[in-house]
């Protein structure tokens, strides 16, 4: 059923005014979107969410058609819900199948998006064109409905226009299925008697999976760094997280919590890069109700859900300014204000952040708060890139293929020799991450016992001689930090004197503070208890 210019009563003006389309910036959509999120969360019954379903979701989407599978239970026959021929803005379960089922279903069985017309033209629905040109439309998209422990169905829009860039619109669309995965799971789950403790918002960030066990190496490199993590876990000091993308700063992070007093509480990770700037206040600190149009009742932030335990900021470097200053009153005065409140509110939480880029830089050049970078580098932690711990590599492999292949039901016993070759010889830059992911291929494609690579997988990209995978100034800076650090080890944390670490050296006192400094050498962890 076609949508047409009719509209519920009292809905017309508040939706006419309002509809975002693919074309409206993606920060006002995510924003619209985290309003709508509320709404859903206040229905009481399965019912109800699925009825007025798509008279939430017409203020975010621009949409012509809407159709959803639900699947309630694995196994048993799915429920199919399409546009009402009465009141096209609500949900009518039917019992024949719609033209687009074929759709959703491949994208509940695949869990991918499909999107008609198909961009590449790898998947295949015939006739899928006609029938959405025959109702006047023109593009169509089929999202799953997923959370982390369970498959819910699919969701189908279509519109009377092809999106300029499909591929942000369907990742925007898999954001809204997502937020309708949650409200449905919560749902179901009161159905059948399994109440949540925990509110929509905190399941949807915090990953129950301990992560500690997957620290895997020998390396002197990486135990300098667990040696570190031992230190100031019992502690309650900021730590702030350094390295390149897919060394496994968060593993670090989450092996400081589990192992500080705290861990029995919650541990909440935050992606600062991920949230849009408009909505990363709302998003730490919460808001109350009436804060903004759509706060219809009040919404705690990260740092509240996370109170008593850790939060973990990710990519701390991409938050916006006007976010820092508040981040710097939470770790000056232990306390904060919800958007739209007017009472400060203790808080008791330890704070570990995380980045990639170099934050003295960003102090430079006016982007990071100076202030707030003195807060966070309490204590420093820098994470090695895999090419500086190769001994780790053949380690970190057998972890991952032993992982893989038991979760596919294959025996795999050994490691081509050629194989173990290429490991070792490559320089990854995708870290550890990279390792993982070539591991996995490898272990789905391995038919016998023996596991081996195609060299061509592990080919650096080509890079512009601007962007040179690892700098000659990068590999100096780390071989002199070795040095140092190795001198201070070896003169138990004395910098000057005849056995300190400057006459070994063959430097003055003051270069080596120096150096220690720009270097963000810690020299108090070398010294003996």
């Amino acid at each position: 059923m076609q949508f047409d210019s009719r509209r519920r009563d009292g809905f017309e003006h508040r939706s006419s005014a309002r509809i975002l389309k693919a074309s409206t910036p993606i920060a006002l959509r995510y924003e619209a979107l985290f309003r709508v999120s509320d709404c859903l969360r206040e229905h009481r019954t399965l019912e109800e969410l699925l009825r007025t379903l798509p008279c939430h979701l017409r203020p975010v989407v621009d949409f012509g058609y809407l159709s959803l599978l639900l699947v309630k239970d694995p196994g048993k026959e799915a429920s199919w819900y399409v546009g009402n021929d009465e009141d096209p803005l609500t949900l009518a379960l039917v019992r024949n199948l719609p033209a687009e089922h074929v759709c959703l279903s491949w994208a509940l069985e695949h869990q991918q998006s499909a999107v008609i017309p198909e961009p590449g033209g790898e998947i295949s629905f015939p006739g899928s064109q006609r029938w959405l040109t025959d109702r006047g439309l023109q593009a169509g998209y089929a999202i799953p409905l997923s959370t982390v422990d369970r498959q819910l169905g699919a969701i189908f829009l279509a519109r009377e226009y092809v999106a300029c860039c499909q591929e942000e619109e369907v990742r925007f669309l898999s954001t809204v299925a997502h937020r309708i995965a949650l409200a449905l799971e919560d749902l179901l789950k009161q159905e059948s008697g399994s109440h949540c403790i925990e509110t929509l918002a905190l399941r949807e960030e915090i990953a129950a999976t301990s992560m500690f066990e997957e620290i895997v190496g020998s390396s002197k490199a990486l135990d300098r760094v667990l040696t570190q993590v031992k230190r100031v876990a019992p502690k309650d000091a900021t730590v702030l997280i350094t390295g390149e993308t897919g060394t496994g700063k968060e593993l670090i992070a989450r092996a400081i919590h589990k192992r500080s007093h705290r861990s029995h509480r919650p541990f909440v990770r935050v992606n600062c890069a991920a949230i849009p700037p408009t909505l990363i206040a709302s998003e730490l600190f919460g808001y109350e109700k009436g804060a903004f149009t759509g706060a219809n009742q009040r919404h705690l932030g990260r740092f509240e859900l996370a109170n008593g335990g850790t939060i973990f900021l990710d990519e701390i470097g991409d938050i916006p300014a006007e976010a820092q200053v508040a981040l710097l009153r939470v770790l000056q005065e232990r306390e904060f204000e919800r958007v739209g409140g007017t009472h400060a509110i203790p808080i008791d939480v330890r704070v570990i952040a995380a980045t990639n880029c170099d934050l003295k830089a960003a102090v430079k050049a006016g982007t990071f708060r100076l202030d707030l970078f003195y807060r966070l580098d309490v204590f420093p932690i820098q994470i090695p890139s895999l090419r500086e711990r190769p001994e780790d590599i053949l380690l970190l492999a057998e972890y991952f293929i032993d992982r893989y292949a038991s979760k596919v039901g294959k025996k795999i016993r050994n490691i081509g020799r050629n194989t173990l070759e290429w490991l070792q010889a490559y320089d990854w830059p995708g870290n550890i991450r990279e390792l993982q992911n070539v591991m996995e291929r490898a272990v789905i494609l391995c038919d016998t016992e023996t596991l081996s690579i195609d060299e061509t997988w592990l080919q650096p990209e080509a890079r512009t001689p601007s962007e040179p995978a690892v700098s000659l100034v990068a590999t100096l800076v780390n071989q002199e930090r070795e040095m140092i650090e190795t001198a201070i080890e070896e003169s138990r944390g004395r910098i000057s004197g005849p056995f300190g670490a400057a006459v070994k050296l063959g430097m003055p006192r003051t270069t080596l503070e120096s150096k220690i400094k720009s270097l963000r050498i810690n020299k108090h962890q070398f010294k003996q208890a």
